[in-house]
């Protein structure tokens, strides 16, 4: 073809043949599967973890942690076989990180909160607050379930089983 006295190049008309030079590279690259980043994180994990376990002098003590550690090497194995034979084709969805993220951050408050002002504080605090994140908006459900909670575990581990509950620096 001829375009203003000018040849085409050969490699553009073959490439606007296919659709463009965007569609020939989608066509030739394959969508990278972030699932096989999850099973090398579990893989790591669980090796980490099953060779700390012969620092345990106790041979009967290593053992649960050692099953499953092998169990965990197990079934991540068969998750990487299905995901390399094609068979699991999630795709990534960012959508809920946000949100994520801003429960993560309540919940570093609250161990913050345990920390400085102790267990029954930080819940009575923390409890409102995540409902209320999470939608929860009737007011006494929000305080029947944050007051109920606290005098069940207050009975449960205070009084019936002598535990002391962690008592922040503060008070």
């Amino acid at each position: 073809m001829l375009l203003e006295g000018h040849m085409e190049p050969p490699v553009e008309r073959i490439l606007d043949s296919l659709g463009g030079r965007d569609k020939l590279q989608a066509k030739g690259t394959r969508a990278f599967n972030y699932n096989l980043l999850s099973c090398l994180f579990i893989y790591a994990v669980s090796f980490l973890f099953l060779f700390s376990t012969f620092s345990i002098e106790d041979t009967q003590s290593r053992v649960f942690p050692q099953v499953i550690c092998g169990l965990s090497i197990i079934l991540v194995t068969c998750f990487l076989i299905s995901v390399l034979r094609g068979k699991i084709t999630d795709t990534i969805n960012l959508s809920g990180t946000k949100s994520v993220l801003i429960m993560a951050g309540l919940i570093f408050l609250y161990i913050s909160a345990i920390y400085l002002g102790g267990y029954y504080i930080a819940t009575v605090l923390y409890l409102p607050i995540g409902m209320i994140y999470l939608g929860q908006r009737n007011w006494k459900t929000i305080i029947g379930v944050d007051l109920g909670l606290n005098l069940v575990i207050y009975v449960f581990f205070g009084l019936l089983l002598s535990m002391q509950m962690p008592v922040g620096v503060l008070f």
